[in-house]
């Protein structure tokens, strides 16, 4: 065993002192980013299924008549935005405002066969309906870093009507 020299007392005590903190930090980190992650996940499922339930306004006329499926756009847009502020009232305190506001202020686009998504700018073979919603959320955890504890997502989900 080496003998002990007196300038090597106490480097371990300094080590914990600035390491541990920056371990704190990073682990914290590493939480926010999972938080993050999972709220996306549920807003972009809530985004998919106000989309899905927004398909179901199909025009009764055309089925009636037997031409290809269309939907009706005020009614697919209502549908979305009543649809979107039920589920994104489950988030509770996360949304930074209101669920009627964050569906009224959502982008809703209803779109049929042969024209273009002004969302995802693809081709539409199907009726369509696509939503993008900017949702402020609050991530208390981020004033650990000195981070700002309202971020926005932005996040897009669309549904296709089937028949």
């Amino acid at each position: 065993m080496r003998p002990r020299r007196a300038h090597e007392r106490g480097q371990v005590a300094v080590y914990a002192v600035v390491l541990f903190p920056l371990l704190v930090l990073v682990l914290s980190l590493v939480y926010v980013v999972g938080n993050v992650e999972d709220l996306r996940s549920k807003i972009r499922a809530d985004l998919d299924m106000a989309a899905l339930t927004a398909t179901q306004a199909l025009d009764p006329t055309a089925l009636a008549t037997g031409a290809p499926p269309r939907l009706l756009p005020d009614e697919a847009d209502q549908l979305a935005r009543q649809y979107l502020a039920q589920n994104l009232a489950a988030l509770g305190s996360v949304l930074a405002e209101s669920p009627s506001d964050a569906a009224a202020a959502a982008e809703v686009a209803v779109t049929n066969s042969g024209d273009t998504d002004p969302i995802t700018g693809s081709a539409v073979t199907v009726p369509t309906v696509t939503i993008r919603l900017a949702a402020p959320v609050h991530i208390s955890l981020l004033s650990v870093a000195g981070l700002p504890t309202t971020i926005s997502l932005t996040l897009v989900g669309s549904a296709a009507a089937r028949t």
